[in-house]
């Protein structure tokens, strides 16, 4: 009997393995997508850790001048909630969202800062 078997950048997955074929396809996808330019980490770990409540999303921790969070306006403080129709509850689901676009793509970012809710938009 034969057993399909992928090959995704010399990770070769064995038989129908959904879980393992998507995350496969996400780390390829992450080699080639465009840097967003933002250290980012899970807004629930750093609001708990630092007393803040629970928080859901992609918490900034830096920007880096000239890059796309930059040039949007994002500031380290913000928690990223969206990019364009895709919830963002973890830094993971940011990256992922990223790893989908191609460079140059416009995109809508729904973030909160000091509490308020507000948007913003950008170029990969």
């Amino acid at each position: 009997m034969a057993v399909p078997v992928t090959d995704i950048d010399g990770k070769l997955v064995i038989g129908f393995d959904r879980q393992q074929l998507e995350y496969y396809l996400s780390q390829a996808r992450a080699s080639q997508a465009p840097s967003f330019g933002a250290s980012v980490a899970d807004a629930a770990k750093y609001s708990a850790a630092h007393g803040l409540g629970v928080l859901s999303g992609a918490y900034i921790g830096a920007v880096k001048p000239g890059m796309p969070a930059a040039q949007a306006g994002l500031k380290p403080g913000d928690v990223i909630t969206r990019i364009d129709a895709t919830a963002v509850n973890t830094a993971s689901d940011l990256n992922l969202a990223l790893s989908r676009l191609e460079k140059g793509a416009r995109i809508r970012i729904g973030f909160f800062r000091e509490g308020q809710p507000r948007q913003a938009e950008g170029l990969l």
